[in-house]
């Protein structure tokens, strides 16, 4: 769990290093925030497409 958290971060571009004061703290809550809104998007969309695909071949 610790390295796929790892890896996601260093997809998203955050430092593993957490910040020590409240100006780097609000930087880092905003693209931890955006990250997960567009892990989040890709689910979505894949859902979407699935179900689509389903209900298609059930009127086939």
């Amino acid at each position: 769990m610790n390295q796929t958290i790892l890896e996601f971060f260093g997809i998203v571009g955050i430092d593993v290093v957490p910040p020590t004061n409240l100006a780097e703290l609000i930087p880092y809550l905003l693209s931890v925030f955006v990250g997960l809104l567009l892990v989040l998007a890709v689910f979505r969309s894949f859902t979407s497409i699935l179900t689509g695909f389903f209900a298609f071949i059930r009127r086939v």
